[in-house]
């Protein structure tokens, strides 16, 4: 038996409706219709009132600024002050709430019980306590604990490869630089570290769909060249990037590019994006950080891993919890259907980050005060050319298509989008 978590109305309207989990996914309850549980007459319910992730076994609740608050087995979780308004109680970013078996959720007139069923089987990769919140790691601890160098702990090994430095982290591991084959060819090695107990079924799940992804064959999209795992910590050997990334610079100039800079990257990052939709792949985490350059050349890196990684399962609880990222380029349907990410998604993540690497913002006004997923769920984006009045209007039309909040008025694919980009820059 998998893990499951469920969601059943007990009172209230729609009593006796489930919901089910089964996969890593959001459920979103309110009162506007983009809401899983929607309750639009219940006027003691917000537009957009609590977000709860799953990620069976797991599950986690956040109120999102509503004006009554979310209720857990009797203790009120957020809620904003009575003469505030819901914009101004959305500055807050209030508690995640960790759910488990039996616990009620009072809102309004509607309450709910949490189910959650245990797999009969213990996880056969447990993870190691050490690897919480590698942020707070330095570079020499995160590697002890990912290679061995301690007593008793064996770590992971990568036949016929020497680790020589760190090169970069992310929320699922760290990238390293290393030499490779009897060639000693410079490679990079990125590592994911399972952040949950992980089934021998999850691990799998996620090996097969990173082998079919590695498959992409584009120069526009960095080379996989070897793959492998230890229990949950999975390695991937790829091609070096010794230009850095779209982000590094960035930073190097300030925070932002110019057009003339950003022209032949966003180009070719569209491209390698667009042969992939044509294959049915989708990336699901594009941002400047992911765009390298190697010998000249931009490279789309992590293709599918991130997306492959939550739907295994083995990212955790990916945006409520102790480790949730801030989705800066996010597109709102991947909060409300989170499980079925499109390419429009993809198009909607590219424009947002052209759109920051053109200004050095975001497209929509986020804040440090403020929840991100009320944001993306409530507010409009912020057009490109209130941004930037020097950027070419065909430009800023197409980049404001593409960031449309309905998936169906965007471009569609990214082939389509880069059909507009190239038409807008003549």
């Amino acid at each position: 038996m998998s893990a499951k978590v469920r969601l059943q109305i007990c009172k209230g309207k729609n009593a006796g409706r489930i919901f089910s989990f089964t996969e890593h996914d959001t459920f979103i309850f309110g009162r506007m219709a983009d809401c899983h549980a929607c309750m639009p007459d219940d006027n003691q319910v917000s537009r957009h009132h609590f977000i709860l992730e799953a990620n069976p076994p797991q599950a986690c609740l956040r109120d999102l600024g509503s004006l009554n608050g979310t209720w857990v087995n009797g203790t009120k979780c957020g809620a904003r002050e009575k003469d505030e308004s819901p914009e101004q109680g959305a500055k807050r970013r209030y508690p995640e709430v960790g759910l488990k078996d039996g616990d009620h959720i009072k809102v309004g007139q509607t309450e709910l019980e949490v189910s959650i069923e245990q797999p009969k089987e213990a996880p056969q990769h447990r993870v190691d306590a050490g690897l919480g919140n590698i942020s707070l790691l330095s570079p020499e601890q995160l590697g002890r604990l990912i290679f061995g160098d301690q007593p008793g702990k064996s770590g992971l090994k990568i036949p016929g490869c020497k680790i020589e430095a760190e090169i970069g982290r992310g929320g699922y591991g760290a990238v390293y630089r290393a030499r490779w084959g009897t060639e000693r060819n410079v490679v990079a090695v990125k590592v994911m570290l399972s952040r949950v107990d992980a089934s021998v079924e999850a691990v799998e799940k996620f090996k097969r769909e990173a082998a079919v992804t590695a498959n992409l064959q584009h120069p526009n999209i960095i080379r996989v060249l070897d793959s492998g795992a230890s229990g949950a910590v999975f390695f991937f050997i790829m091609e070096f990037c010794d230009g850095g990334s779209a982000w590094d610079l960035m930073i190097k100039n300030g925070g932002r590019l110019s057009l003339e800079q950003a022209k032949p990257i966003i180009l070719g990052a569209l491209a390698g994006l667009a042969y992939a939709h044509d294959k049915g792949f989708v990336h699901r985490d594009l941002k400047p950080q992911n765009i390298l350059f190697s010998r000249g050349e931009v490279r789309l890196s992590d293709f599918g891993l991130s997306k492959s990684f939550q739907q295994a399962g083995l990212s955790g609880l990916s945006m409520t919890g102790a480790y949730a990222g801030t989705p800066v380029f996010m597109p709102r349907e991947q909060i409300t259907n989170f499980k079925y990410v499109k390419p429009v998604s993809d198009v909607w993540s590219m424009a947002a980050t052209i759109y920051n690497m053109l200004t050095g913002d975001f497209p929509y006004q986020f804040s440090k005060d403020r929840d991100p997923i009320d944001v993306i769920l409530n507010d409009s984006v912020v057009q490109i050319g209130q941004r930037d009045k020097t950027l070419k209007k065909p430009l800023c039309s197409v980049l404001d298509k593409a960031l449309e909040k309905k998936a169906k008025d965007r471009f569609q694919t990214a082939a389509e989008l880069l059909a507009a980009v190239k038409k807008a820059l003549l």
